[in-house]
């Protein structure tokens, strides 16, 4: 909140126009920090490059003149005035950048080519950055100078200019000027580039969600084949594995819709026209009223059926799941199947060498293998024997069947029979009569293998059919 008196600060300008292009859109903002990043790593070591000079050039000459007056003053202190004087004196005959400046206890100039000595320069051998004139040229230059008190009271200044250094400080900035404008142009463009990479792949994945909302479910993202090059390619073979799981769903339940609509107008025109003979006799026997119970019962257990497998495919029951003996459950229904395979004139035969322990949801898995067995002696009774088994795999997973010596399936016609209503009546015929299924058996179980994260798989059993469900590890629900 701003302070009384003091008006809010507000962009204006550029700093405006920014603001709006950082409020817009996702591909302007990555295209500002590009920008900024790009131009951030081209300045910087230019500018790391001037500091790290200047640092290097500021040592090496506070090395050259320490030395200078360390070696004078060890010179005095050993031999005296005369031997740090001629010392100082052979420095000065040197050509260059030095400046010397020996003071006398009463301040006056002993020897040296700097006339006075500098302003606000203390004697405490720190180092200073002063303007001062060499004797030579006249001209008031940078120096780098330190001061200290040498035996008797004389005191010396001993300094080096740094206008070689201000020469190649003025050289980097003019570089850095240079470059910056070259710099900003090139993190422009290629941050433009990569916004525009980024934008085109998302329009692509934008133009399939259009395709889709209005209808074409076949529509899918262009992405090469194999494993993906990046994450745009993961993504978009992710988002087709999803479309393609939603059309498989849409389809399946077009399916649904039509295979509820067709298999229950029979049954209810049955229905239907029982109730109405039973209303137009006299008498209602028990005949009648059994073939009316069993039309509502083959109705009910369609729609039963039928909402367990949306049940299933929703995973809707994970958290029933609990350690069972899929062992002792095949024995169990071997056991509760005996009286109507012996019926039958069929042979059960359970194939179950030692416990099987696996976390699943009971009742769903007894109810599809009970479906499978349903279906092994509608289909598979003419030959006289259908076998269960269960056996644990090395992944620690499981793998139950039942298999029959019935006619089988057709291997081309395998996938059809695993959609929900899908009946072959004409390659698996019913043995006794009356004995219509819903077409439901086998895709209740397919959905009871997937909610278990497993497969449901159809094989040949030569002759015959062979169910197969490969469970894996599931751990049990806390």
């Amino acid at each position: 909140m701003p302070r009384p008196g003091r008006s809010a600060w507000k962009p204006s300008g550029f700093g405006l126009l920014l603001a709006s292009v950082w409020r817009g859109t996702t591909t302007a903002r990555i295209g500002i920090l590009l920008f900024v990043v790009l131009l951030v790593a081209t300045g910087a070591p230019l500018i790391l490059l001037e500091r790290a000079t200047q640092s290097q050039l500021d040592s090496e000459t506070r090395a050259r003149i320490t030395a200078i007056a360390d070696t004078a003053e060890q010179a005095w202190r050993k031999d005296g005035l005369e031997s740090g004087i001629t010392l100082l004196d052979g420095e000065l005959g040197v050509p260059g950048p030095l400046i010397i400046h020996l003071a006398s206890p009463d301040g006056s100039l002993l020897l040296g080519n700097l006339a006075r000595w500098p302003a606000g320069v203390p004697v405490d051998r720190s180092y200073y950055r002063v303007p001062a004139m060499h004797a030579d040229h006249g001209d008031i230059e940078p120096y780098m100078v330190t001061a200290r008190m040498m035996p008797d009271g004389y005191r010396l200044l001993v300094g080096r200019s740094l206008e070689a250094e201000r020469q190649l400080q003025r050289t980097l900035l003019t570089t850095l000027v240079l470059v910056l404008p070259f710099a900003a142009l090139i993190s422009l463009f290629t941050s433009r580039m990569i916004t525009r990479i980024i934008a085109d792949r998302a329009q692509g994945l934008a133009g399939v969600v259009r395709e889709v909302t209005a209808g074409r479910l076949h529509a899918r993202v262009d992405v090469p084949p194999g494993p993906p090059a990046d994450a745009f390619d993961a993504m978009g073979q992710a988002f087709n594995a999803m479309l393609a799981r939603v059309e498989m769903l849409i389809d399946e339940l077009r399916t649904v819709t039509d295979g509820l609509a067709h298999d229950l107008r029979s049954p209810l025109t049955r229905l239907k026209a029982r109730i109405d003979h039973l209303s137009a006799g006299s008498t209602v026997n028990a005949d009648d009223l059994d073939a009316v119970s069993a039309e509502a019962q083959a109705l009910l257990a369609m729609l039963d059926n039928s909402l367990e497998i949306s049940r299933a495919e929703a995973g809707i029951g994970r958290d029933r799941f609990e350690p069972v003996d899929l062992s002792a459950m095949v024995s169990e229904l071997a056991d509760m199947y005996e009286p109507l395979a012996e019926d039958a004139g069929v042979e059960l035969v359970v194939a179950a060498n030692g416990p099987v322990l696996l976390a699943v949801h009971r009742q769903l898995l007894g109810r599809a293998l009970a479906n499978l067995i349903d279906n092994a002696l509608r289909y598979g009774a003419a030959g006289k024997r259908i076998e269960l088994g269960a056996s644990a795999a090395r992944d620690g997973g499981a793998a139950l069947w039942v298999a029959d010596h019935g006619p089988g399936i057709p291997a081309g016609r395998r996938r059809e029979a695993l959609r929900r209503f899908g009946r072959l009546d004409t390659a698996r015929r019913a043995q006794k009569p009356g004995l219509q299924g819903a077409g439901l058996g086998l895709s209740l179980a397919g959905a009871v293998a997937r909610l278990h994260g497993g497969t449901l798989a159809l094989a040949d059993n030569k002759p015959g059919l062979k169910v197969l469900l490969e469970l894996p590890a599931v751990p049990a629900a806390e």
